[in-house]
């Protein structure tokens, strides 16, 4: 754990290890409210995660207060409906066949964003079809809260992309907020694990030796950080903290070091990512589809048209 510390002007708490992080997350006094801004550069970084990760005024689930209405029974709703389709596409069903062949090699390096975005996105609509404006939004959604250019910030607000990129995105799942972050920023977590196991698969060794779970924990990538703020003074081996302390959990970071589902998903805390078992069940049926001696075309059974699947992937 680090700690990063002056008076009015900065103070934040840093940790990348995986016991650290689960306790963090486990204790009731750090919260996602966010409603202390009163240190400068805290509440720079708060106020950029509560206008980017919005819309209608309302915040995505992934930045929503534990107490927020509805947050817990819309949460537990989704994490059933995934865990339904988790053993479905844990067999590498035919809808995961466009990133089978990605994975074998087929097509661009670039492609992967956009096949991953189309299967996510099918989990909230299903007539949802990528194209190359759905997946720019995504790009500039991922990089909004995290982005210190000063000029594309200023670029952005002149020119309303980031406001715009949610409204398409929104419009393609319904106004869903939790379809918004999946097909916006949550994705990239799978993209990222994709373009790993393409990796892998390109390695005859790797491809004869890893069974589908252990290709799939080994491309499992969490979020890079999330973040809390006590709602009460509380401590820590850092010290005292209060409610305008920031604790930015690097959770990929402590996945890469002891790589741990419990930590990548925050399994045992109230903010558990409802998509748990479903993300790794989706890269163990890639992998599965991948490997199989005899693939489907992408044109058959419940594939669905993209402009960015690949053609004649065999």
């Amino acid at each position: 754990m680090k700690r990063i510390r002056i008076p009015w002007l900065v103070d934040i708490v840093l940790s990348k290890d995986a016991a650290e992080i689960e306790s963090f997350a486990l204790n009731p006094k750090l919260d996602r409210a966010y409603s202390n801004r009163t240190i400068l550069i805290n509440g720079l970084i708060l106020r950029r995660v509560r206008k980017v990760l919005q819309f209608g005024g309302k915040p995505f689930p992934t930045v929503s207060p534990k107490d927020a209405e509805d947050r817990a029974a819309a949460q537990n709703v989704l994490w059933q409906s995934l865990n339904v389709l988790a053993a479905k596409f844990s067999s590498g069903p035919d809808e995961l066949e466009n990133l089978a062949a990605y994975v074998r090699g087929v097509g661009p390096d670039d492609a992967c964003g956009p096949l991953v975005q189309q299967v996510v996105g099918r989990l909230f609509n299903p007539g949802f079809i990528a194209t190359p404006a759905s997946w720019e939004s995504a790009l500039i959604l991922d990089k909004a809260p995290r982005t210190v250019n000063p000029f594309l910030l200023i670029w952005w607000a002149i020119t309303g992309r980031v406001d715009a990129a949610k409204q398409l995105l929104a419009e393609m799942v319904g106004g869903d907020l939790a379809g918004i972050h999946a097909i916006g920023i949550a994705l990239h977590n799978i993209v990222n694990g994709v373009d790993l196991m393409r990796q892998l698969y390109n390695d005859r060794m790797q491809r004869a030796s890893l069974s589908a779970q252990a290709a799939a924990s080994g491309c499992l990538f969490a979020p890079a950080t999330v973040l809390r703020q006590p709602t009460a003074s509380s401590s820590s081996d850092e010290g005292e903290l209060n409610t305008g302390t920031l604790v930015i959990l690097s959770l990929q970071a402590a996945n890469a070091n002891v790589p741990n589902k419990d930590v990548a998903f925050l399994r045992q805390s109230w903010s558990r990512c409802p998509a748990e078992q479903w993300v790794p069940a989706m890269l163990e049926g890639i992998w599965r589809r991948a490997c199989r001696d005899t693939a489907q075309s992408p044109g058959n059974g419940n594939a669905t048209a993209c402009p960015y699947a690949p053609q004649n992937p065999l």
